[in-house]
């Protein structure tokens, strides 16, 4: 499942899908880029997966994405 929230607007977008991978991700940025109002911008966090790259987002001028890369155990001791 992909899913995405804008708290500010109460809004959200979601996929239902069997696997994920870098064409599927690209159809959920193709939503979210739809429903961001102009002249605002939609900021993606993702975990560190490998086809979690910025190059999905360049067909968007309304989204960009930052990486929020996962804790490990040895960080937490």
């Amino acid at each position: 499942m992909f899913g995405s929230v804008c708290p500010a607007r109460g809004i959200g977008e979601a996929m239902l899908v069997p696997w994920v991978n870098k064409e599927i991700m690209i159809e959920h940025l193709k939503q979210i880029s739809a429903v961001t109002e102009k002249g605002r911008h939609a900021v993606i966090i993702m975990d560190g997966a490998s086809w979690h790259t910025n190059d999905i987002a360049e067909p968007f001028s309304n989204v960009s994405i930052t990486s929020s890369h996962p804790i490990h155990q040895s960080e937490t001791r």
